[in-house]
Order: C-alpha cells, then sequence, then structure tokens
C-alpha cells in the first residue's frame, strides 16, 4: 500500500537539503522504523546532494538507500530488499520538469511489496518553482514571516507544479537527458525557461 504525501516546500535548496537530513534522521529514530529510506533524484547535480547529506549525517547505508529515479524504471523490490512487512520511505528531492518522470516514482512505489510512504521536496530556487512561481512568491513569503528553517505543505501547491510540469511536457521539443533541471529545461524547453526571471 503507498500513501502520497503533499509536497514539502523549502525557501532555499540547502534548507531543503537540511530538512531532508532531518526528516530522515526522524524516521530512523520512530519506535516502529522503516526497513529502508530511499532518497530519490532525477538529476545528478541533485542526487550529489543527497549522498552529500548521508555523507554528512553519517546515516547507515544499508538503511539510507541514494538512488536515480531513472534507475528505478522498471526495477521491483529488489532495489531495497524489501518484503510485505516492512515499510519504506521514499523521499523524492526534486520535482522533474515532465510529469511523465515522476510518474515512473509512483509506479515503483506501487510494485512493492510492502507499505510506503512517497514524499517530494522541492525548495522555491529549483528551476521547476521558477518556472512555476517566479522569485516574488519566496520575496512574498519572507515578508510573511516564513524562514528557510520551515516549510509549508500544501497540496494546492502539488496540484500547481503537476499542472506547471503538463504545461512543460507540451512545450518540450525533446526530452534530452541533463545532469541538471536547469540543463534540461535549456536543452528540452527553452521557450519556457528563457522566459525565467534570473
Amino acid at each position: 500500500m503507498m500513501v502520497v504525501l503533499d509536497d514539502v516546500i523549502w525557501l532555499t535548496k540547502q534548507a531543503k537539503f537540511a530538512g531532508i537530513s532531518a526528516a530522515t534522521a526522524r524516521c530512523l529514530a520512530e519506535p516502529v522504523r522503516p526497513f529502508a529510506v530511499l532518497l530519490v533524484a532525477h538529476f545528478r547535480d541533485c542526487l550529489e546532494g543527497l549522498q552529500t547529506v548521508v555523507d554528512h549525517a553519517g546515516f547507515d547505508q544499508r538503511s539510507v538507500i541514494v538512488a536515480a529515479a531513472d534507475r528505478l524504471k522498471g526495477r521491483s523490490a529488489s532495489v531495497v530488499g524489501s518484503d510485505e512487512s516492512h515499510t519504506i520511505e521514499i523521499v523524492v528531492a526534486e520535482r522533474h520538469p515532465l510529469e511523465t518522470h515522476d510518474t515512473a516514482i509512483a509506479e515503483f512505489a506501487q510494485r512493492l511489496p510492502c507499505r510506503c510512504r512517497l514524499v517530494h521536496h522541492v525548495s522555491l530556487e529549483d528551476p521547476l518553482m521558477r518556472v512555476f512561481a517566479g522569485e516574488w512568491v519566496q520575496n512574498v513569503l519572507r515578508q510573511l514571516g516564513m524562514n528557510e528553517n520551515e516549510a509549508i505543505k500544501s497540496r494546492m501547491v502539488t496540484r500547481r507544479l503537476q499542472v506547471a510540469a503538463q504545461k512543460i511536457e507540451r512545450q518540450a521539443v525533446s526530452d534530452l537527458p541533463a545532469d541538471s533541471a536547469e540543463e534540461w529545461l535549456q536543452r528540452n524547453c527553452p521557450d519556457t525557461w528563457g522566459k525565467v526571471e534570473r
């Protein structure tokens, strides 16, 4: 059984990675802790950020697994070695500009023989958020008193991100691989990326 949680939204990328580290530590400290925490990224730059989180926190790499999203496609539970008595926490550290890539992670989670929770962490500095929200949203949240050490959870923002990804999917000229979401947008959706405030 899979439970999909609302996206966790941070002001900055640094805060996002710190939040993922803290959330992972909380999971591992629960009385009935998950069998594994799977930290997932679509792009190499984010994957490296997750590996830094694991290295700095000193997490046991048998319990906290860093994985590239494209390596999960078509994979089964053997990736994490779970069975039906286990729980897996899947933390995705970014949204892909194309919704189909996020859907592939959800499909992987549904194939697991165990219970799992799936959550995306995003920051307002992430390229997709910059396409969707622009810098003004970050400024408004700061003016309302939000600081870097706190996050918001919003089903509405999750839905709006999915709509933005669907729009990008219609405008994308290709799905060429890239090392970062920003590079992906530059290569595959130049018209949309060209309109983003920098």
